[in-house]
């Protein structure tokens, strides 16, 4: 590591990324980013549409209600997932 880069916090380390929005299907979309940055624009893009959504702090697929889990994170699911199909 240089020594310009910081070290992630434990904190930070952990934080999850996780918007919820119902889509224009009606279906519960959950998408999961590697950023904030990256969730952001997305929040911004479901909101300009006029869809609402929120932030989740966890997501459990084996516990929590959603039609649809994108763990966006993955190269294979950012090929596979358009938002501008669900919105």
């Amino acid at each position: 590591m240089s020594e310009n880069q910081e070290s992630p916090t434990p904190e930070s380390a952990n934080q999850r990324h996780i918007l919820r929005f119902k889509a224009a299907t009606g279906f519960t979309v959950v998408l999961e980013f590697g950023s904030l940055e990256e969730m952001k624009k997305n929040q911004e893009k479901i909101e300009e549409a006029g869809l609402t959504c929120d932030h989740l702090k966890q997501f459990t697929t084996q516990f929590d209600q959603a039609d649809l889990y994108m763990d966006m994170r993955s190269p294979e699911c950012q090929v596979q997932f358009d938002l501008d199909d669900w919105i």
